[in-house]
């Protein structure tokens, strides 16, 4: 009734008559009639099959009526049936009124093939629960408990298990569209540029949508797609690669031959170790005793300290990826185009996409199945150590012989392990890929701490980035060659605070120092440090690697600052604060001069230069620096 009056409102004219033939015949002259069948059932055809399912027209009847309400088989009918019906005959009749064709693009209307996929797993099916009075139908309450059985089929597995998917609320054809429309703006602001910046491309997503669907795919297409027309911004991720310049140039790589069986220098290698920037960086003695086991077992053996170029390509640096690549390509023929022995999943997969042509395994088949001095000998294993919940390297997740030998070698060690729900093919990233840990660190820190929490018992892991991005996140972790190569303590090892930007930086290059002194006789003369002594306290240093600031980056800003004196004076607390911007980053750097030495409290940082503003707001005040030296 509430319905009728909202219509009669809105000017439609209703009559209530009897709903017989002649009714029937009286009205087949209008422009549009809907027939009721539960209501009238005389003035339906014979058989329901008379009726076509779409148009609900009567086979070689007039278009304008349409019949719908049929009872189902058991003589009940359906609401759900029924609202359908009614759906289908407004957009015949609309379409009969307006001229348009009945059928066109109208296949997936009614029962239809549908991609929607809505997993049951877990689900209990409800019994159908039947109304008291059946004469009268459902009660108000019995009406809510019956469609209450509906699951709002969707599928969402994907968005279900990817935190960044759940961050931006919504779905893979809603990012598709956003993204879309992102790229289109000439001019204006870009507000999907962090959403397109935030994906892992960890690929689980694809794993898990019956559809073989990829939002990795899409992201990397999109900031390739900016990148050559000039539309992202670089700040996106210049740090991260800034970080892979340094990793690749002088202070840190380096190409190593090795030597042959008569202890010469050798021209060439059969194998080459490639350990990873990340790990080279943050566990330099390990990577030295992991040279020494290949060595030892597989005679000449070269060490390549060098960055595969794949933060370039998250970064969507096409031409970039590329050169990277290409300097790779020639340094590895000029070492005799040998086997590369890969510690890092990362680094395995884009060299056997990028260099196809080389022959790429990973360090745990080789440690695995050619290493005999690697003993396992049961005095020399890892007994007494609790189970651990394996955390495989997402870039891994379809290098069956990477999973497979990792599990063999805990098992050779005697280390008890399970498997988490997601593991193997189907596990999630840490946060680090895809350069999110640069783009969205907050969001990257959400997703390690969500996959920590996932993990039952403290972690083991064979990437080192996973390792830091889940002790960071309070879960201990073992990488793998703490297991292999344990020192005095496990429990130390899977609590130990991970490398940070500064350190890793600084450890690429004591590592290359290290290589050429004990295995080439060379002495690296080291750089004089004759500047100002400058102190940061571990927790400020904390803060600045958050902001992405190197300890290096502070120290030159202070350096600077006492040389020319350009700095402005907090008279509140005696605080200097001082600037500087030697890349396409200004620096600032509060810090105050103690005993000759000067001390930082706080830096931070932007990628962006604002026209017209040169002194910061606050307390501060430009003097001449009384401390000048």
């Amino acid at each position: 009734d509430g319905e009728l009056e909202a219509m009669r409102k809105s000017g439609v004219t209703l009559t209530r008559r009897e709903p017989d033939q002649a009714l029937f015949q009286e009205v087949e002259g209008y422009d549009a009639v809907f027939v009721d069948v539960s209501c009238a059932p005389g003035l339906a055809p014979a058989s329901r099959d008379a009726v076509d399912s779409v148009t609900l027209n009567v086979a070689g009847g007039p278009e304008h009526v349409c019949f719908g309400g049929w009872p189902s088989p058991d003589g009940t009918g359906t609401p759900v049936a029924w609202a359908a019906e009614g759906r289908r005959a407004a957009m015949t009749l609309e379409r009969s009124m307006t001229g348009v064709s009945l059928t066109a693009s109208r296949e997936n209307e009614g029962a239809s093939a549908t991609r929607l996929h809505t997993p049951l797993d877990g689900l209990a099916p409800l019994q159908r629960l039947e109304p008291e009075h059946p004469g009268e139908g459902y009660s108000l309450e019995e009406a809510k408990t019956e469609a209450g059985r509906c699951l709002q089929c969707e599928c969402l597995i994907c968005v279900r298990e990817c935190l960044y998917m759940q961050k931006y609320k919504g779905y893979p054809r809603v990012y598709a569209r956003q993204m879309y429309n992102n790229a289109a703006i000439v001019k204006g602001h870009h507000q999907a540029n962090t959403m397109i910046n935030s994906c892992t491309l960890c690929g689980q997503c694809e794993v898990l949508c019956p559809e073989g669907f990829s939002m990795a795919d899409l992201c990397l297409s999109f900031r390739e797609d900016m990148v050559r027309r000039g539309m992202m911004p670089p700040s996106a991720h210049e740090f991260a690669l800034e970080d892979m310049t340094a990793a690749n140039g002088p202070e840190c790589a380096l190409s190593f031959v090795g030597s042959g069986a008569d202890g010469k220098a050798a021209e060439r290698c059969g194998q080459v170790f490639f350990p990873g920037c990340q790990l080279a960086g943050a566990r330099g003695e390990q990577v030295l005793a992991v040279y020494e086991t290949l060595r030892k077992d597989l005679g000449s053996v070269g060490l390549l300290l060098q960055c595969c170029g794949v933060p370039a390509q998250w970064a969507g640096e096409e031409k970039l990826f590329a050169e990277t690549v290409e300097a790779l390509k020639s340094t590895w023929e000029s070492l005799g185009r040998p086997r590369v022995i890969a510690a890092c999943a990362s680094c395995c997969k884009t060299l056997r996409e990028a260099l196809p042509e080389a022959s790429v395994v990973s360090l745990w088949e080789v440690l695995d199945t050619e290493c005999p001095s690697l003993s396992f000998r049961e005095e020399a294993c890892c007994g007494g150590v609790p189970t651990l919940s394996i955390h495989d390297p997402c870039s891994a997740r379809h290098d069956e012989a990477w999973l497979r030998s990792v599990r063999s070698l805990l098992s050779k060690r005697g280390v008890p392990f399970e498997e988490p729900r997601l593991s193997g093919e189907t596990t999630p990233c840490c946060g680090y890929g895809g350069l999110t840990w640069d783009a969205n660190p907050q969001l990257a820190s959400a997703i390690a701490a969500d996959r920590a929490g996932q993990l039952e018992h403290d972690a083991v892991t064979s990437c080192i980035m996973c390792r830091e991005r889940l002790v960071a996140e309070g879960k201990p972790s073992l990488h793998m060659l703490d297991l292999l190569y344990p020192g005095e303590s496990l429990h130390a090892a899977a609590t130990a605070k991970g490398s940070g930007l500064s350190a890793r930086r600084a450890g690429r290059a004591a590592l290359r120092t290290e290589v050429l002194r004990r295995y080439a006789g060379e002495s690296v003369a080291e750089t004089a440090d004759d500047g100002i002594p400058v102190r940061i306290a571990p927790d400020v240093l904390e803060k600045m690697e958050e902001r992405h600031i190197l300890r290096e980056d502070a120290v030159r800003v202070v350096r600077h600052a006492e040389a020319s004196g350009d700095t402005f004076l907090n008279r509140d607390n005696g605080h200097f604060l001082a600037s500087l911007r030697p890349v396409r980053v200004t620096f600032w750097v509060e810090y105050s001069v103690e005993d000759g030495v000067c001390v930082v409290h706080d830096a931070y940082c932007h990628r962006m230069e604002v026209p017209g503003t040169s002194t910061p707001k606050g307390r501060y005040e430009a003097v001449r620096n009384p401390f000048h030296l």
